[in-house]
């Protein structure tokens, strides 16, 4: 969490920085294809390995970490994910232990639930690629289907693997592109500017 304060006014329409709305339209273009792909295959094929949430769910997260590099974005949701994904699966396995041990539902998960949110919270600084805010929010999710956790981890962690490669590292390409050739225009009209005078 940032202490910066930031003095800019509240303002309720912003003009995007040169260049940001083609990158903007690349991502966008790039996930409807995906959305698209998603879509005939999942028709196709109705017991396909691919979770849609888990497979989607990557890409907002990919450009919600704004402070890292692409190449970092890329490997915290993965890593991340995959962390915050086990952990789920080991807060279930945990939870159906100690309730076989007589504990209520309630206790059971909450024991095991603390002990990983702990370690997503106060190992962060420590290793901040394994135990982030990726992590907690796949965590988080997973527990929307807690029933399957278990079950379908394999389907989570190969969803979260393909929405990386497909979508992140996808986009990371095409966008790293496009600003490479905007870098090339600037500095040829730059140059352009500089012979005619």
């Amino acid at each position: 969490m940032s202490n910066t304060v930031n003095n800019e006014k509240f303002k309720l329409l912003h003009k995007p920085p040169k260049g940001k709305m083609g990158g903007l339209l690349i991502v966008f273009i790039w996930i409807a294809i995906w959305n698209i792909i998603y879509q005939f295959v999942h028709d196709a094929w109705h017991d396909m390995p691919i979770v849609n949430w888990a497979f989607f769910i990557s890409v907002t997260i990919f450009f919600m970490q704004e402070e890292l590099t692409y190449k970092q974005r890329f490997w915290h949701t993965l890593v991340g994910g995959s962390v915050g994904l086990l952990l789920a699966a080991g807060v279930s396995i945990l939870a159906r232990q100690l309730m076989g041990f007589g504990l209520s539902h309630a206790i059971a998960v909450s024991i095991p639930l603390l002990v990983v949110i702990a370690m997503l919270i106060l190992l962060h600084p420590y290793l901040p690629l394994f135990f982030n805010n990726v992590g907690f929010c796949y965590l988080i999710i997973a527990f929307i289907e807690s029933g399957k956790i278990v079950e379908q981890l394999p389907n989570y962690l190969l969803s979260l693997l393909l929405g990386s490669i497909c979508l992140n590292l996808g986009c990371s390409v095409l966008i790293g592109f496009y600003t490479k050739q905007r870098k090339k225009k600037a500095m040829a009209a730059a140059q352009a500017q500089t012979a005619a005078k």
